[in-house]
């Protein structure tokens, strides 16, 4: 698998704002059309289709880094991700492990972690096209899933694993056309 860097850019960097500031909507907003201005395609004639694409890219870091929920969800997965290989958190081993520790009870209800992490994974491999934003949102949540670094720590019996639940269970609802979507072509594809 590719690192973060190369799936979802780092935004903040994108729009020349500090990765670890807390910049302001009105920044990150100001950021924003600053460098939509300085990319615009009709500015950039004699490489117009690399102005185009980073216009788009802009486009998508303004859509993500503008909106508080996005943006969380977002700065966690830099957070876990800084420098290294998404595989080294979100493979089939470490889903795997992780749905193997959970309770019975649990079991089944995290089975839908699968179906998350397959159409992350085909995006990244780049068989199937996701918006970023979603994939980020797929990301994040897998990583919240993964790492220990929880609300209600894992070790915790049964409720332990609820926030996890709770984590995918939203993402899940708010992707419920996009996985649609993905099982349609999962089918078709085999």
């Amino acid at each position: 698998m590719n690192t973060i860097s190369d799936q979802i850019p780092n935004y903040y960097e994108l729009l020349g704002i500090d990765s670890t500031s807390t910049a302001s909507q009105e920044e990150i907003k100001q950021a924003y059309l600053r460098k939509v201005k300085e990319w615009h395609p009709d500015k950039n004639l004699e490489r117009i289709e690399e102005a185009e694409e980073k216009t788009k890219v802009l486009n998508e870091a303004y859509h993500i880094l503008s909106d508080p929920e996005r943006r969380k969800t977002y700065d966690r997965m830099l957070q876990y991700t800084k420098g290294k290989k998404f595989g080294e958190y979100i493979n089939d081993d470490a889903i795997r492990n992780k749905i193997n520790k959970a309770y019975p009870a649990l079991k089944k209800a995290l089975g839908n972690v699968s179906e998350l992490y397959s159409i992350f994974k085909d995006t990244v491999n780049g068989h199937y096209s996701l918006d970023p934003t979603h994939l980020a949102m797929i990301g994040g949540g897998l990583l919240y899933f993964i790492l220990p670094a929880d609300f209600i720590p894992d070790f915790i019996p049964f409720i332990g694993y609820i926030d996890d639940l709770a984590v995918l269970t939203t993402i899940m609802n708010s992707l419920k056309e996009e996985l649609s979507e993905y099982r349609n072509w999962k089918e078709k594809s085999k």
